[in-house]
C-alpha cells in the first residue's frame, strides 16, 4: 500500500511526506477510480501483426506500440481508392517491411517505396540540439534487401538510395501517395520531405513522423508543432512518439 501512496503522492505533485492527512484506503479507492484501466491489447492478439513483428523486431528502433499503429493506419489507409506508400529514413527496414506487409494483405495495389541515404543522417542543423549528421550509418541497401525480399518474400516494395528529395525523388515524382512515415530524425530533412510529398498527397493522406516529442529528436518536435498553424492539415501527436498529420 506504501508504495501506491507514493504513487498518487506524484500523481498529484507532491512527496508523500506533504501528502494531507486523509483516508488512505479511500484516496485509494478514488484515485483508482479514475486511473485508466484500458487492458485492451489488440497488438498481442492480432497474429499476423505479431508473426511480422517478431521478424522485423531486430530490424528497427521503432518500439512495438508504435509499430502496432503503422500497421492499423495502413489498414485505414486502404481504404482510399488509389495512393502509393512513402517511407523516408529506413534504416534496416524493419517499418517499411511492416508498413508493405500490410499494405499487401489489405490490397492495396501501388507500390511501397523505401527511402534512405543508408550513410546517416543528413541536414542536421541549427533546429537539432543532439544531432550534428552521420548517425545510424550502421545500415546498407543489402541489409533491407534481405529483410525484405528474403525474409518477408514481399514483392511491393522499391528501395531508393540517395537522400531525398534531393537525390532520388525523381524516379517517383509522377505518383499520388496514400501514406507516408518519415522518420529522418531532423528538421530540415522533415520538412524537405513534407514540402516535396504535400502536394501529391490524396485528400485524407497520412502522414505520420517518428520520434515526435523524444529528446534527441527536437528538431522534429519542432517541426510538428510549426504545422499546427497549416489551414490545410489536421494535426495530432500522442504520449507514445508519434504526430499524425492528415491532410484535408
Amino acid at each position: 500500500m506504501k508504495q501506491l501512496i507514493k504513487q498518487i503522492a506524484h500523481s498529484l505533485g507532491f512527496h508523500i511526506s506533504r501528502l494531507p492527512k486523509v483516508d488512505k484506503k479511500k484516496l485509494i479507492q478514488e484515485y483508482e477510480l479514475v486511473t485508466p484501466n484500458a487492458e485492451y491489447s489488440p497488438w498481442n492478439i492480432d497474429a499476423s501483426f505479431v508473426e511480422t513483428y517478431n521478424i522485423i523486431k531486430p530490424f528497427t528502433m521503432v518500439d512495438q506500440y508504435r509499430c502496432f499503429e503503422l500497421w492499423r493506419l495502413i489498414e485505414e489507409s486502404s481504404k482510399w481508392q488509389c495512393g502509393s506508400i512513402l517511407e523516408i529514413g529506413a534504416w534496416r527496414g524493419g517499418t517499411g517491411a511492416l508498413i508493405a506487409k500490410r499494405a499487401k494483405e489489405c490490397g492495396i495495389a501501388e507500390r511501397v517505396y523505401l527511402c534512405d541515404t543508408f550513410t546517416g543522417v543528413v541536414k542536421a542543423g541549427p533546429e537539432d540540439s543532439r544531432y550534428k549528421g552521420g548517425e545510424h550509418h550502421d545500415t546498407s541497401k543489402q541489409i533491407v534487401e534481405e529483410l525484405v525480399f528474403n525474409r518477408l518474400n514481399l514483392d511491393n516494395v522499391s528501395i531508393l538510395e540517395g537522400i531525398f528529395p534531393d537525390q532520388t525523388a525523381k524516379e517517383i515524382e509522377d505518383l499520388k501517395f496514400r501514406f507516408c512515415h518519415i522518420d529522418v530524425d531532423v528538421y530540415q530533412s522533415a520538412k524537405d520531405s513534407v514540402d516535396w510529398i504535400w502536394p501529391r498527397l490524396v485528400s485524407g493522406g497520412i502522414i505520420v513522423y517518428d520520434d515526435y516529442g523524444f529528446r534527441n529528436c527536437d528538431g522534429i518536435t519542432k517541426y510538428v508543432e510549426d504545422q499546427m498553424l497549416c489551414k490545410d492539415r489536421l494535426v495530432f501527436h500522442n504520449l507514445n512518439g508519434h504526430a499524425i498529420v492528415i491532410k484535408k
